[in-house]
Parts: structure tokens; sequence; C-alpha cells
């Protein structure tokens, strides 16, 4: 399901088992949402029940509000979008998130890594990987904010600025969810159950 900006939901005919929203207002739910499907074919959709295939194989994709689109496939490669297709990234994920923050993956030992110049959600590869310490399993990019759960699905962010682009610290939040993301300061996330909240997230 997609929900629009103001009140409803869309339901979509495409099983998309991961996918992310890129921006807020009206008509975004049309033109910023990637996803991939359980064999790994990747979306975009085009509005109300239309999907269009396009190239390449994803177990997990993210887009930026400025359009920008990271991915990473089952061989835990990662890629960036450019054009029609797709440029390979050195590193290795699991997990892949773009927004104003830059990019930040996690990989399969849940270490946490942010690449270094694309803070701001500026365009371009970027320039090698910075280690970030602590270990998350889903990690997303926001507007001056990171947020991210742990295996044991204990949730935490933390503060960026461009002066900081890869803040200091992560705060604990209350709570427990498997996946999260994050737009402002509004966090969106699924527990084990698969139900799912948003909230507020108050800077410490």
């Amino acid at each position: 399901y997609i929900r629009p900006a103001d009140d409803g939901v869309v339901a979509t005919p495409t099983s998309v088992s991961s996918g992310i929203i890129g921006e807020y207002g009206k008509q975004w739910y049309q033109r910023r949402v990637r996803g991939v499907n359980r064999h790994d074919n990747i979306y975009v959709h085009r509005g109300g029940h239309n999907w269009q295939h396009i190239g390449g194989k994803l177990t997990n994709i993210d887009c930026s509000n400025r359009g920008h689109v990271w991915g990473v496939n089952r061989g835990q490669q990662i890629y960036r979008r450019h054009g029609k297709g797709w440029v390979r990234i050195g590193g290795a994920a699991i997990q892949a998130s773009v927004g104003f923050a830059g990019v930040w993956v996690v990989n399969k030992a849940h270490d946490i890594y942010h690449r270094k110049g694309t803070f701001g959600d500026r365009p371009g590869n970027g320039v090698g990987w910075i280690h970030i310490p602590g270990k998350l399993q889903w990690v997303a990019s926001g507007h001056g904010l990171i947020v991210g759960v742990n295996k044991n699905h204990d949730i935490y962010y933390r503060t960026v600025d461009p002066r900081h682009p890869v803040g200091t610290k992560w705060v604990h939040v209350p709570g427990k969810l498997m996946q999260i993301d994050v737009h402002g300061n509004t966090v969106m996330g699924v527990n084990k159950h698969h139900h799912i909240y948003k909230a507020p997230l108050a800077k410490a």
C-alpha cells in the first residue's frame, strides 16, 4: 500500500517487498516511489495502480527528495542510478539509504558507513566510506537526522549538520522497530508483528 500526503491509502497490484517514499507533497506518491519485489525486480510507481519495471536487480532501494536513487543487490553490491542505468559503487552492504544527510549503508556485520561527499543530497558517487561506530541492521538518512534500528530492534538516532556530516553520537529512543524511515522529524517504522507506527522524534 501507498499512503498519499493527504488521507487515504492506495492499494497496488504489484507485490513490493522493499521500497522508499522520497518526499512529501501533493503528488509525491506518484513521482518518488521506488520498490523491489521478491524476485528482485525494480519498479517505479507512476500513479494509481501503475508500476513501471526498470532494468536491474536489487533487494533494497531508496530514493531521496531530489530523486537520487541508491540500492543494493543480493550479492551485497551497491549501485547508484545514473540516467537509465546503474553505476557500481565500491563496498558491500545489505541496505542503503539516501537523503539530505547523504548516503548511509549497513553491511552484513551490521557495521554502519556514510558515503563521503554525499551530504546535502548531492549528486554523484561520493568519495569513499566513513565508518561510523555502532551496529545497526537498518538505517535511514533524513534532514539533519539519521535513524536506525539494531538486531534487537532498539531504535537510535543521531543529529548531523554540514559541519558535522556524520554527527557525534547515537541516542537511544524507547520502543521496538525492525525497519525505520525518517522525513523531517517524523519517524515511521514497522515492528516484528508488521504493525506500522509513526511519531515525532524530539532531538536531545
